[in-house]
Order: structure tokens, then C-alpha cells, then sequence
């Protein structure tokens, strides 16, 4: 495993990256798959994480 420090990506990336899930599920008219919806469940946690730090930083 490497030892690298990932950098977590801002609200807005995070943000990005949930519309498009939706986007594509919607240009195929379908529901998110399993894997899509697991994908969706982790970036809402870390956009709501990365909001909360956002909003800490600000006060």
C-alpha cells in the first residue's frame, strides 16, 4: 500500500462527480446500478464532510 498523502477533493469536485452519476443514469433513462449507488452513498458523505470543513474554516 503506498504511503502517499491523497489529497480529498473540494465540495465542488465532489459535487461534480454526483451530478454526473445522475447525468448518466439520465441520458440512459435508468436507475443508478448498485455500484453506482455505493459510489453515490461515499461522495455525499464526503461532499457532506467537505462542506462542514468548508463552513468551519469560514467562522
Amino acid at each position: 500500500m503506498s504511503d502517499h498523502h491523497r489529497e480529498t477533493p473540494g465540495p465542488e469536485a465532489l459535487n461534480d462527480a454526483i451530478r454526473t452519476l445522475w447525468v448518466r443514469a439520465g441520458e440512459q433513462k435508468r436507475s443508478l446500478t448498485a455500484d453506482e449507488q455505493r459510489i453515490y452513498q461515499v461522495l455525499v458523505a464526503a461532499w457532506a464532510e467537505a462542506t462542514q470543513i468548508d463552513q468551519g474554516l469560514a467562522a
